[in-house]
């Protein structure tokens, strides 16, 4: 009995080291991408209600710091879109607001950021200017 409870003590703290060698591998690949972008947003759609428009020009930060995704989302509502992003440059950042949930959906490529942001009165895209 002692040495069964033995071998699964060594594949349980095998099996939590390599998810943890994981993990550490996923956050180091979506480093890559840490910086600060910045952006224009443009309305692309409004489902209902009132959407503002951008000023024209106007520039929107997005950050990214150990694979975390932040996005201020002003022109709707004064929150703080958060998410990961994955190695390929993929990312999903959403945040809770009054009428629902705003998602933020993306990929950086190339230094180059696109994504659109959809709440449920509203749709935006956001772009890098180069």
């Amino acid at each position: 009995m002692r040495m069964k409870l033995s071998v699964l003590k060594g594949l349980s703290l095998g099996a939590l080291l390599a998810a943890g060698v994981a993990s550490l591998a996923r956050a180091q690949g979506a480093a890559q991408f840490d910086g600060q972008y910045t952006g224009e947003l443009r309305l692309a759609r409004t489902f209902s209600g009132d959407c503002t428009e951008p000023p024209f020009g106007a520039l929107y930060p997005l950050t990214i710091a150990g694979g975390e995704v932040r996005f201020p989302y002003l022109p709707r509502f004064a929150t703080t879109l958060r998410g990961t992003i994955r190695q390929d440059g993929l990312f999903r950042a959403t945040a809770r607001a009054r009428k629902g949930v705003v998602q933020m959906t993306g990929r950086i490529q190339g230094g180059n950021v696109t994504a659109s942001i959809v709440s449920s009165s509203c749709a935006y895209t956001f772009q890098t200017r180069n």
